[in-house]
């Protein structure tokens, strides 16, 4: 009796390890999210004015994404291409985020910007540090902008936010501004 005790116990010990590795191995085998096709800007949906172009290309083999969009540059519509790597190598861009101390849509601002891309759970997150000049003392902020296809790839949610880092001169602190994060929702066009 004691034996074939043992021995269920082993067995339903062994099932549950088998189990386990299963659905661990299921989870690892999913393939990711593609977020290739032509997507459109829905301002109904997002919380940001409706960019210089309301639409994005997007070519995605992973680990390599890559982003066709339309920026403002100095009040003028500019066409750019990021690329990223979901694999956390880094990439160097042209810009299209930056602070500026002054209301002057003519001010200089940074030509490229640094960030690492990696994959969190079904998302694309990507971080970089921007910098800014005010009164002879430099600020700086992490942007992270996350990328996330719905489960019908239908809508693609590009969320951005902005975080002050600890800078500036000794004692001084930055107080955030309580606002959300930016959301712009895009709609398939098509693959």
């Amino acid at each position: 009796m004691r034996t074939s005790t043992v021995q269920l116990g082993l067995f339903v010990l062994a099932l549950l390890t088998g189990t386990v590795w299963v659905s661990g191995q299921d989870k690892k085998s999913q393939p990711k999210p593609d977020l290739s096709g032509t997507w459109r800007f829905d301002q109904t949906l997002s919380n940001v004015p409706s960019p210089a172009n309301d639409e994005l290309k997007i070519t995605h083999h992973d680990p390599e994404l890559r982003i066709l969009k339309t920026v403002n540059v100095n009040s003028q519509p500019q066409q750019r291409e990021l690329i990223y790597f979901t694999d956390g190598r880094g990439e160097t861009n042209p810009a299209t985020t930056w602070l500026s101390s002054t209301p002057d849509p003519n001010a200089p601002h940074p030509t490229e910007t640094k960030s690492k891309t990696k994959w969190s759970s079904n998302k694309i997150v990507t971080r970089a540090t921007i910098r800014s000049a005010a009164g002879g003392y430099v600020a700086e902020s992490e942007v992270v902008d996350e990328w996330k296809l719905s489960a019908d790839g239908k809508t693609l949610t590009h969320t951005t936010r902005i975080t002050p880092l600890p800078s500036g001169p000794p004692g001084s602190f930055i107080v955030p501004a309580n606002r959300p994060d930016d959301k712009r929702v895009y709609s398939l066009v098509s693959k």
